[in-house]
């Protein structure tokens, strides 16, 4: 059996088993802020979805441990197949007796076994490239009962939540005018940071308002513009972020008053929205009550897949929301492949006047264009003498 500690990571060349510190969270976005490389990752997590995963890829772990099934066959999902195409290990549905091992102490995964010391502490499925395809084509049957439970839940949702979605009551005045507006909503979504680069001309052209949801602000204010308003829990939100926007919208859908007492430490403008929405859904509707003429979405759920890998009251809401807003909406990724860069009228006048030098810096250098230029320069200066 192969060890090793945190500097040195690897697999065993004989036996392909990785030894590494185990780090237990059962989310794995919660996880990965404290996961480092070749750690072993233990999650608990019924159907990974993609974005989770990718938190977990970057942070490079030596095997990811989940105790539920990664993919159930409720519905397709692409946790699974992230994983692997990083070249991380994942050892699927090994119970929760691993729950039970000391936080930091070492462990081997060999196979689809977990070791302590000498000991095997669980034991579950290794998922292959091979037993990903064939379980997503098993989840067909899967997705058609998780698409009737999201138009059910939708349903419940409007009948509870339709003030909000279709009037937009209770929704709070920021004081940043949004009429006629470009707004972008950056949410700590899957590639939010890579969507906010591919639209990094677009952003400098329009100049939008910036709307950041919970740690989307950080990720606004790294690569350019801050916020101005941002919208969900700012417990962990960098203090220069929060200090930079105009005004900050609390919201909590467990309904708990997370971030009150720091926005009003902060001394920054600050209101609150109740409302069993997710923030990045309080986010649209907001962009769309105050008049915005175009939103433009990063970092939110945007396809058929998303909705359905999150529970059906968040990809029921979510749904709701981006229907609310309708024709004005639009995804980072779409946007970044038909938006081109418009050149403004000084750049033109200078492209042309550039043109213009490199043209009479031609012709000057040969004999024969100089002495054109030269009866071009004399016919020129003896019409208007005479004249």
């Amino acid at each position: 059996m192969s060890h090793m500690s945190r500097s040195s990571t690897h697999a065993d060349a004989n036996d392909g088993s990785v030894t590494g510190p185990v780090r237990i969270e059962p989310s794995p976005v919660v996880l990965a802020r404290r996961l480092r490389r070749g750690d072993i990752a233990v999650i608990d997590v019924l159907d990974l979805d993609q974005g989770a995963a990718e938190a977990l890829a970057a942070r490079k772990p030596a095997a990811v441990i989940n105790v539920s099934p990664s993919i159930s066959g409720r519905y397709p999902t692409g946790g699974p197949r992230v994983l692997i195409e990083a070249n991380i290990p994942l050892v699927d549905a090994v119970g929760a007796a691993v729950l039970d091992l000391k936080e930091g102490g070492t462990v081997t995964v060999a196979g689809g076994d977990v070791y302590s010391g000498e000991d095997v502490v669980a034991s579950g499925n290794v998922l292959d490239a091979d037993s990903i395809t064939d379980a997503m084509t098993q989840s067909a049957e899967g997705m058609r009962v998780q698409l009737q439970m999201l138009t059910a839940t939708a349903m419940e949702q409007i009948a509870r939540e339709g003030d909000v979605l279709l009037e937009g009551q209770g929704l709070p005045h920021t004081g940043v005018d949004l009429t006629g507006r470009h707004v972008v909503i950056v949410a700590p979504g899957f590639r939010h940071r890579s969507q906010l680069r591919d639209i990094h001309r677009y952003m400098r052209d329009v100049r939008p308002v910036v709307i950041g949801v919970g740690h989307g602000a950080d990720a606004a204010r790294d690569l350019g513009p801050s916020a101005s308003i941002i919208v969900g829990d700012i417990e962990g939100v960098d203090e220069e972020t929060v200090r930079a926007a105009s005004h900050v919208v609390l919201h909590d859908p467990h309904g708990s008053d997370a971030g009150v007492i720091r926005a009003e430490a902060l001394g920054v403008d600050h209101s609150s929205v109740e409302s069993t929405l997710s923030a990045a859904d309080v986010a649209i509707l907001l962009a769309h009550a105050g008049g915005a003429e175009v939103i433009v979405t990063v970092g939110v759920e945007s396809e058929l897949m998303d909705f359905l890998e999150r529970s059906p009251a968040e990809g029921a809401g979510t749904l709701l929301s981006r229907m609310r807003a309708g024709g004005s909406l639009i995804d980072a990724s779409t946007l970044a492949l038909v938006y081109r860069h418009r050149y403004g009228a000084w750049t033109l006048v200078t492209l042309v006047v550039s043109a213009a030098l490199a043209l009479c810096a031609a012709i000057w250098i040969t004999p024969a264009g100089r002495a054109w230029a030269e009866s071009v320069w004399n016919g020129l200066t003896g019409w208007i003498g005479g004249a």
